[in-house]
């Protein structure tokens, strides 16, 4: 291995890897790989994730800094190199946040295997308006629909002159799809239409605010029907309207059953 270094005094030359410093270094690398493999025969839970991480990024330093010669190279490189680290870093934490409190990925043994995705309402009727309702779904809405639909509703969010189609205008009668009563508008949050995505990983009260909410920003809000309710599943005799909510299973089970599936137990 060799590689050019400049000199204050306008020469540069060759740096030559020694031999016995290269098999180090590519023992050390085997052995490290050892240790990533066998990571995949253990679960050590959020600690395999670290310890990977960690091995891989030494593999990355000694490949960098031994079989690249950055170690001899001009400093300024050495700066850019470090840099693209730092910003790795920033991208493993922003990435970690979300694995470790995801909820359902590292599950502790005992736990059962099927849940409810989300709880009972605290709302004995969510689908009749009240102040309460309308208040919490504002606050559903400034976080999650306001770039599209605007602070008012209408339509003219930030970032409403990319989209096609464009977002609903709440404040208008025509151009609903489900319609918006509010049992269609809480189906369309749960399903999705159109170029708008589901939103049914939102817990129901905040769906049901988000109805109330949208529906205030009309001036003529309809109402639903016992048989508008039961379309989506709700029954208007029991407190909290008993809505039949999905089950999920944990990501491990998962891919259990898939392995179990394809025929090999391991």
């Amino acid at each position: 291995m060799s590689n050019n270094n400049e000199h204050g005094n306008g020469h540069s030359h060759h740096y030559i890897l020694p031999d016995k410093r290269a098999v180090k270094i590519w023992a050390i690398l085997l052995v490290l790989t050892i240790i990533t493999v066998s990571l995949s025969y253990v679960n050590l839970g959020t600690v395999n994730y670290l310890v990977g991480m960690l091995v891989a990024s030494v593999k990355a330093g000694l490949v960098a800094m031994i079989f690249m010669n950055l170690a001899k190279d001009h400093k300024s490189n050495m700066v850019i190199f470090s840099t693209g680290f730092l910003f790795l870093f920033i991208f493993v934490g922003l990435t970690a946040s979300d694995l470790w409190y995801r909820g359902d990925v590292f599950i502790a043994k005992g736990t059962p295997l099927l849940k409810a995705s989300h709880g009972p309402s605290k709302f004995k009727k969510p689908w009749n308006s009240t102040p309460e309702l309308v208040a919490h779904g504002k606050a559903v809405f400034t976080q999650n629909c306001v770039s599209c639909h605007g602070d008012s509703g209408h339509g003219d969010g930030p970032a409403a002159s990319g989209l096609n189609p464009k977002p609903r205008n709440f404040t208008q009668d025509a151009g609903w799809l489900n319609g918006r009563k509010p049992s269609q508008m809480f189906k369309t949050l749960k399903d999705g239409i159109g170029g708008m995505a589901s939103f049914g990983t939102l817990p129901q009260d905040d769906r049901w605010g988000l109805v109330a909410y949208v529906g205030s920003l009309h001036a003529n809000p309809l109402k639903d029907s016992n048989e508008d309710l039961a379309k989506i599943g709700i029954d208007p005799s029991k407190e909290g309207g008993g809505e039949v909510v999905a089950k999920t299973i944990p990501v491990e089970f998962a891919m259990e059953l898939l392995v179990r599936e394809a025929g090999n137990p391991k």
